[in-house]
C-alpha cells in the first residue's frame, strides 16, 4: 500500500485516507489529484524521465524517509478508523458468541462446569482484547510522535478522527470538511 501511494504521489496524486472493512478482508485507499504547482511539475518531470512507468518496473526511486512518514500516516489512519469503544464491541461479539457456545455445549446437566469454563474463557477473551488495545495505542503513540516531529499538521475530520497532513501544504479537498484538531466540534 505504501509503495502504491508513493508512486501515485510521484505522478500527481496525494494520499488522503486508508480504510479497512470491518471483516478485515480488504483496504480502500483514497488518492486525489494534487492540484499544487509543485505536484504538477514533479509529475511532468517524472512522466518525462519514466515514460514507461505504467509497466510497474521503471519507476522513480522512493525516499526511505518519505516511505516511513507515509507508513506512519497510513497506520495512524487505520488505527483511528474505529474508536476504542467500537473496537471493544467488535471484538466482544465473537468472544461472547464463543462463550455462549461453550455454555450451551455442556447442557443443563453440567451447568457448574459450563459456568467455570465460560467464565474463564470470557475473562481470557477480555484480557486479550485489552492487550490488543494497549498494543495498538502504543503503536499509535509511536507514529503520532514521528509525524509531529516531522511537522505534520493534526486535523480532525467531521467524523471526529484525528488525521495528519504534510507540513506546508494546502490540504486537498474542501476545507469545510477539515479543521484544526484543537477546535474539535461537538
Amino acid at each position: 500500500m505504501t509503495q502504491l501511494a508513493l508512486v501515485a504521489e510521484q505522478f500527481g496524486y496525494v494520499y488522503m485516507d486508508l480504510h479497512m472493512n470491518i471483516e478485515g478482508r480488504y483496504f480502500t485507499m483514497l488518492l486525489l489529484p494534487d492540484r499544487s504547482e509543485h505536484a504538477r511539475a514533479r509529475a511532468a518531470a517524472n512522466w518525462a524521465r519514466y515514460p514507461h512507468a505504467a509497466d510497474g518496473r521503471s519507476l522513480p526511486p522512493d525516499e526511505p524517509e518519505a516511505r516511513e512518514l507515509l507508513k506512519a500516516r497510513m497506520c495512524t489512519d487505520l488505527g483511528r478508523q474505529y474508536s476504542t469503544r467500537h473496537r471493544v464491541v467488535i471484538a466482544l461479539v465473537p468472544a461472547l458468541t464463543a462463550t455462549l457456545g461453550l455454555w450451551f455445549e455442556f447442557g443443563p446437566e453440567n451447568r457448574t462446569a459450563a459456568l467455570v469454563l465460560a467464565g474463564s474463557s470470557l475473562f481470557l477473551f477480555s484480557a486479550l482484547i485489552l492487550l490488543g488495545i494497549a498494543y495498538s495505542r502504543r503503536g499509535s503513540t509511536k507514529y503520532t510522535r514521528q509525524l509531529e516531529a516531522a511537522g505534520f499538521t493534526a486535523v480532525t475530520d467531521r467524523n471526529g478522527r484525528r488525521r495528519y497532513y504534510p507540513p506546508g501544504r494546502h490540504l486537498p479537498g474542501p476545507d469545510s470538511l477539515l479543521f484544526p484538531a484543537n477546535e474539535l466540534r461537538d
